[in-house]
């Protein structure tokens, strides 16, 4: 027997118990993975005879290999610890072949993509720039929306949660208005003694397009003035700052800890909208924003390969979190929240193309509901190729060699309006109608 490969364990699993036992006997019960990602079966029955059971498990082991849970590779109904693990929430219903079955992933690292995601739109509206590499223009495009805003009479809070890599504090607040707490700081006390009312204003810092504009615009910077003046205990907080909370007994996510956390400040302080910068990548601390703030995701990206396939990564996971969902008979429109951004766009209409084209295989794959999915057509989360207003119609922001340097702190004028009014103009309108309306606006036309 070849050598089997973690892509082969799941599928060879279930086709060794359908082969003893039927396809209903599988669907039934739980696949239960854990941290080094060996697995076992949870079967949701009552216990079948000594010779039954140990017959199933020496053939799971035998053809699991490695991946076998060798100590106990199957367990029944009335097992020691097996109902928690058959009525887990958690589960994600995942399709081997032509049958699903249920996976109970247990992960040390990327637990956050695990969480269900949050339900609703947040008021004030949140959006949430995402992207899964840096230089895509992100962080930019947050600083010429929230100024864009602030020109046009509304208040914006600005919050930068890529904490490994920070750096909006620095584009839009000067040394002078850098407040003495940053997002980490929050996180951290927050988790230790709690983050009282009268300190939340230590967080917030007005940026100088405050100013500029007839609007305001507020900052929580990653990394406030104590940090700064304390550059050694930045990593010592970063490594406590995405922990899950313990209150009165109860694990409070990381991703509720931020909604929390924004939502304090908006209480206090009238806001049009909140811009969330999260941190690249698929890392854990990417998640929360992801999947946890009720906000528009706007997720940047190059038309390149590259940039391509780690979407698609990130969307299979996604799906199963949808099909966990729906399942479990809640809706799924937490989906029609995520928005492409084609992020310093070619001006070659074949690229912009292939780029519409990629992302409508991308969401007709993982994110909208198949054909076959059952759902009512008129509840069926689909749509064709070149409906501009649905979920996968990119929003644009073309390359433009002036933002090249782009660094406001220093150039003020950068963050004028006739500076980027022609790049930035579709990006901002299109991004105007997913806050007002929660429905995906037109980019461009190919």
């Amino acid at each position: 027997m070849a050598h089997l490969l973690f892509d082969d364990s799941l599928p060879q699993l279930v086709a060794t118990l359908t082969s003893f036992a039927g396809r209903e006997f599988v669907e039934a019960g739980t696949v239960l993975r854990d941290a080094s990602g060996r697995l076992s079966f949870v079967a949701d029955r009552a216990p079948i005879d000594d010779d039954q059971r140990e017959k199933l498990g020496r053939a799971l082991i035998e053809s699991l290999g490695p991946y076998a849970r060798t100590d106990r590779p199957i367990s029944f109904r009335g097992d020691g610890g097996t109902e928690p693990i058959l009525a887990a929430p958690e589960r994600l219903p995942v399709k081997v072949g032509n049958q699903f079955c249920h996976l109970l992933d247990r992960r040390i690292v990327g637990a956050g993509w695990l969480d269900a995601p949050m339900a609703g739109r947040a008021e004030p509206p949140r959006v949430v720039f995402a992207s899964l590499k840096g230089g895509v223009g992100r962080s930019t495009a947050l600083a010429v929306a929230a100024a864009d805003l602030a020109r046009r009479n509304r208040n914006v809070l600005v919050v930068d949660l890529d904490l490994e890599a920070p750096g909006l504090g620095d584009l839009l607040l000067d040394a002078s208005r850098t407040p003495e707490f940053g997002t980490i700081d929050y996180l951290v006390e927050n988790g230790i003694g709690g983050v009282p009312d009268s300190n939340l204003q230590a967080h917030i810092g007005s940026s100088g397009l405050t100013a500029a504009g007839g609007g305001r615009v507020d900052v929580l910077p990653a990394l406030g003035r104590r940090s700064l003046n304390h550059p050694e205990n930045v990593l010592p907080k970063l490594s406590r700052a995405m922990i899950e909370d313990i209150v009165r007994d109860r694990v409070v996510p990381v991703a509720e800890q931020i909604s929390s956390m924004i939502s304090r400040i908006t209480e206090r302080e009238q806001y049009d909208a909140v811009f969330i910068d999260s941190r690249a990548g698929l890392s854990e601390l990417a998640a929360p924003a992801v999947l946890g703030l009720r906000a528009t995701v706007l997720l940047f990206g190059n038309a390149q390969k590259q940039t391509i396939e780690g979407y698609r990564a990130l969307f299979a996971a996604l799906q199963l979190l949808a099909q966990r969902d729906l399942d479990q008979k809640r809706d799924a429109e937490w989906r029609t929240m995520l928005r492409p951004v084609y992020a310093k766009g070619s001006l070659d209409t074949a690229v912009s193309d292939r780029f519409i084209e990629d992302m409508f295989d991308l969401y007709s794959t993982h994110i909208y509901d198949a054909e076959d999915s059952g759902e009512d057509a008129l509840e069926a989360l689909r749509f064709v190729r070149d409906d501009e207003s649905a979920p996968h119609w990119p929003l644009i922001v073309p390359f433009s060699q002036n933002f090249v340097d782009f660094d406001p702190a220093r150039i003020p004028d950068q963050l004028t309006q006739p500076f980027y009014e022609q790049t930035y103009r579709p990006f901002l309108s299109g991004l105007d109608a997913a806050m007002s309306s929660g429905k995906a606006a037109p980019g461009f036309k190919a």
